[in-house]
């Protein structure tokens, strides 16, 4: 009987910190410590991380949360390996290739990280070329592209940005017949950096063609193009759409007029953007984190750019595949916007 009331209390002993989690009330406006990962020290990621955490400082009084510069594929290591909490750049693309431990990660992340809320999904990949460059070689499409093997000096993203090399145009060249190492193969060139270094190559007569990230109707990209007459590199939609769907995105059209260049709606992979949260971070902290954000829309929406579409109901979107985090589930629940 001594044995058997022993195992009982031990049983009960062990049950109560999962009870005390599940009972524990968050609504209150004690500080939370968190670091949050996956911007470069310079760009629009960093702004929007920057925002967001000032969010949740100022609706819990006292908070640390910090930026840790990073990459979107660094990030993901690092949630998972406890080195931050929080990685606010991921995609379907990072997400997979970290399950999976396919390039640029060298071992599958699977389980070392959940789902926090999507951010946005109005990440349009811009795929320009120089007129003159496109006079010089007749194209205007990247059907062009496969058929006459150009010599291409192009401005793309690091593979430690997935979403903007990977899984964007990597798959794009793939669906029209080509790969990137066939850019190499013709005689060409990289410019590796983010978009800002590729935009400045443009600019500076050091690239040809320019592939990554921006806002549509990017001020940068319409100076670029007084100066320096641009085009959009036109494609077929439904193999656009073949490129996107590889990690969980959708083609969608450019309007024409987005940029003075383009004559008509042109299309491209439209890329949504998540906040992940590591295995190891809390209830607690998940929760508060994602309720400051949600409950702010419309000073998350104030931050500008990409933010400037959030909402409630687009945050508690889940199309990544991963579960959601204990502490986002819970946020989400109580709010009616997940069952």
């Amino acid at each position: 009987m001594h044995r058997a009331l022993t195992v009982c209390v031990v049983a009960i002993a062990a049950a109560v910190p999962f009870a005390g989690s599940a009972l524990a009330d968050f609504n209150d406006k004690n500080p939370i410590t968190a670091t949050v990962t996956g911007a470069t020290p310079t760009g629009y990621p960093r702004v929007m991380i920057e925002g967001l955490n000032a969010i949740v400082r100022e609706a819990f009084p006292g908070s640390s949360v910090s930026l840790k510069p990073n990459s979107p594929g660094g990030g993901v290591l690092a949630i998972a390996e406890k080195e931050a909490d929080f990685t606010a750049t991921a995609s379907g693309t990072e997400v997979e290739l970290a399950n999976e431990g396919k390039a640029p990660f060298t071992a599958p992340l699977k389980g070392k990280f959940s789902y926090a809320m999507m951010l946005y999904d109005n990440q349009f990949m811009h795929f320009i070329m120089t007129k003159a460059w496109s006079d010089e070689n007749g194209i205007k499409s990247w059907s062009e592209i496969a058929a006459k093997k150009p010599r291409i000096r192009l401005a793309i993203n690091r593979t430690d940005n997935p979403q903007t090399t990977i899984g964007g145009p990597y798959q794009v060249m793939q669906a029209h017949g080509f790969t990137i190492n066939d850019i190499e193969k013709w005689g060409g060139s990289f410019v590796l950096g983010n978009s800002a270094t590729g935009l400045d190559a443009i600019k500076d007569g050091k690239a040809d063609m320019f592939m990554n990230a921006r806002n549509l109707g990017d001020a940068t990209v319409k100076d670029i193009a007084n100066n320096r007459p641009l085009m959009w590199i036109d494609g077929d939609p439904a193999k656009i759409d073949q490129a996107a769907k590889v990690f969980h995105f959708r083609v969608d059209m450019v309007p024409k007029g987005t940029y003075p260049f383009m004559d008509k709606d042109y299309p491209t992979v439209r890329q949504w953007i998540s906040l992940l949260a590591g295995a190891h971070v809390s209830e607690e902290t998940v929760y508060k984190y994602v309720k400051a954000v949600v409950d702010a829309q419309e000073a998350v929406t104030k931050i500008g750019g990409s933010l400037s579409a959030f909402t409630a109901q687009l945050a508690a979107r889940n199309e990544s595949g991963l579960p959601f985090h204990p502490g986002a589930m819970r946020y989400f629940k109580e709010k009616g916007l997940v069952k």
